[in-house]
């Protein structure tokens, strides 16, 4: 996951819990004042505290563990920016969560070193992993004075090689 887009989706997640405290303090403020306002615009707002808690929760489901699984819970992106829109679209969570759409979650990474040889060899470039000519030679020469083959095989094997 692109580290823009990640940071976006954490500031999303912080404005999300400040307008969910915010509504959470204007039920308790419409209960202790008093009837002001109609039922309609209290009950809208608990239904706005449910929404911000399912987008608070998604949204964490998407980044968890750095944003490595975003790919895979993409639909809670997507769910999140949905119920964001529909019931807090003036919001400042939403407005991040909608500039979040136009960032690559792609991030392109630069291809690793060559790995080492295991067996220690030089390689002739082109083919990987295959030890050079020299290095075969000097490994026979080593397995002759070794006393693991004979004469006449090493230079079969010499033969082959040339």
């Amino acid at each position: 996951m692109n580290k823009t887009k990640f940071w976006l989706i954490i500031s999303a997640i912080s404005a999300a819990v400040a307008e969910l405290g915010w509504g959470i303090y204007s039920i308790i403020n419409y209960f202790l004042v008093g009837p002001v306002r109609p039922v309609f615009y209290t009950v809208f707002a608990f239904i706005e505290i449910a929404v911000q808690v399912a987008v608070i929760v998604l949204l964490t489901l998407a980044v968890w563990n750095k944003g490595k699984n975003f790919r895979k819970r993409y639909g809670c992106y997507m769910t999140a920016i949905v119920l964001s829109l529909v019931i807090t679209l003036t919001s400042i969570s939403c407005v991040l969560l909608i500039s979040t759409i136009f960032i690559s979650d792609w991030v392109w990474e630069k291809p690793k070193d060559k790995a080492p040889n295991p067996h220690g060899f030089q390689t002739i470039e082109g083919e990987k992993g295959k030890p050079s000519k020299e290095d075969q030679i000097a490994r026979l020469r080593e397995m002759k004075e070794n006393g693991l083959i004979t004469e006449e095989q090493f230079q079969e094997e010499i033969m082959k090689l040339l």
